[in-house]
């Protein structure tokens, strides 16, 4: 029994200095502000430095890639599709994501057997699978 009595007189000593140590912590923690939990402050000296400034090269055309494909609306343009498939056509339009509406569509797919054409009259293309656009349309083979 006295045995038993000092493990519990270990086990509450120990809990109180621990329960002490945490309330110490719980001090030194930092307060609420305005309902959310206080930040670290940043050393002023880094805040009140300049901005590390990266300069760019600039683009000697000036011309975004939305607004090149937005001059081709209208003019025929190459489609190079991500997998065998080439698409040649009239650009109607497109969006953000690069999906287009074309006319007048002759599509090339290469086999092993050599090249595929089919005709169609307009189709909305995924632009998921476009690897490029080629304004102008495709190249006449020279013989």
């Amino acid at each position: 029994r006295s045995r038993n009595t000092s493990f519990k007189r270990k086990c509450v000593v120990r809990r109180t200095s621990t329960h002490f140590a945490r309330a110490k912590r719980r001090e030194e923690r930092p307060k609420v502000v305005e309902g959310r939990p206080h930040r670290r402050k940043k050393d002023t000296a880094t805040m009140l430095a300049a901005p590390k400034t990266v300069e760019l090269k600039e683009n000697p055309s000036k011309l975004l890639p939305s607004e090149l494909i937005d001059k081709c609306v209208g003019s025929r343009i190459w489609v190079i599709m991500k997998g065998d498939r080439e698409l040649v056509g009239i650009l109607r339009g497109f969006d953000v994501y690069v999906n287009m509406v074309l006319e007048d569509v002759t599509e090339y797919e290469i086999t092993s057997e050599g090249t595929k054409e089919k005709h169609l009259d307009q189709i909305l293309l995924n632009g998921n699978n476009v690897a490029m656009l080629v304004p102008g349309g495709m190249p006449k083979p020279s013989d």
